[in-house]
């Protein structure tokens, strides 16, 4: 029965090792990862400068280029008929046109940007509950076993003839078990 008894004390030390190793371990994690998720959700980068400005030069470049090309063949028609005031109608609207195109793009490129950092607040947000969620279970599980191993060593330790003796005496005179009281 001693061999029960250390099996299941040895068993709650291990329990309790565990516990003390997943907080450790969380601890480690979380010195690192929690400040950064941290960042990300309460200020996130969303897209680098670089990204947004290699997006721009890409949607601006087409309203650029077509501008470009009007006002050559405008200029062009004006050499050639004489006539520099028959395009600059022409011209002007090209001009809004472009100018509106590129307000679209810059707007459209933010609202992306936004949307971006709004996702990387969520998953921010959602890994840090999953962290705490996961190590504060981890460790009230493995201290949770410490209990039952300490008891299942006590219970081992209930041997000897006077706990056997109590146990035969209550079971033949039906008396409740528990320690014999003598009166």
């Amino acid at each position: 029965m001693r061999d029960a008894a250390n099996a299941a004390l040895n068993a709650a030390k291990t329990a309790s090792t565990t516990a003390g190793q997943y907080g450790s371990t969380a601890a480690g994690i979380g010195a690192n990862l929690v400040p950064f998720l941290t960042r990300q959700m309460t200020n996130p980068q969303g897209m680098s400068q670089q990204d947004i400005g290699a997006q721009l030069t890409s949607e601006l470049a087409g309203t650029g280029g077509a501008t470009s090309g009007l006002t050559g063949a405008a200029n062009k028609m004006a050499t050639v008929t004489r006539n520099p005031m028959g395009f600059s109608a022409a011209l002007d609207a090209a001009a809004r046109t472009a100018d509106k195109a590129n307000a679209g793009a810059g707007e459209r490129i933010a609202a992306n940007n936004a949307n971006i950092k709004l996702q990387q607040q969520n998953e921010a947000a959602q890994q840090l509950g999953g962290l705490y969620g996961t190590a504060g279970r981890l460790g009230v599980e493995s201290q949770g076993q410490v209990a039952p191993d300490v008891n299942a060593a006590a219970d081992a330790n209930k041997t000897g003839w006077l706990q056997n003796m109590t146990d035969i005496i209550g079971s033949l005179s039906g008396a409740s078990k528990g320690p014999m009281k003598y009166v």
